[in-house]
């Protein structure tokens, strides 16, 4: 089990020290008063696309993760029926 799971852990890392460089526009990064005064409308459709755009890109994840998965099952099986042979 620890095997399995010593892997992920650099990920994880990496994953969390690259999403905290991520940066946004001033008005994803700071939706205050004087954001909405300046930029109302470009703000407020910013919060209607932040939905959109996390299923976006959770369900690419989930797709690659999804295919990765399957790939990774069939060449353990076809490797289990090469040594029974």
């Amino acid at each position: 089990m620890k095997a399995k799971l010593s892997w992920w852990i650099p990920v994880v890392l990496w994953s969390w020290g690259a999403l905290s460089a991520a940066r946004a526009c001033v008005g994803c990064r700071e939706p205050g008063s004087e954001t909405l005064r300046h930029e109302s409308s470009t703000v407020m459709a910013g919060f209607a696309f932040s939905w959109s755009v996390l299923f976006m890109l959770t369900f690419a994840f989930l797709v690659v993760g999804g295919m990765s998965l399957y790939i990774w099952q069939t060449c353990r099986r076809i490797d289990r029926e090469r040594a029974r042979s």
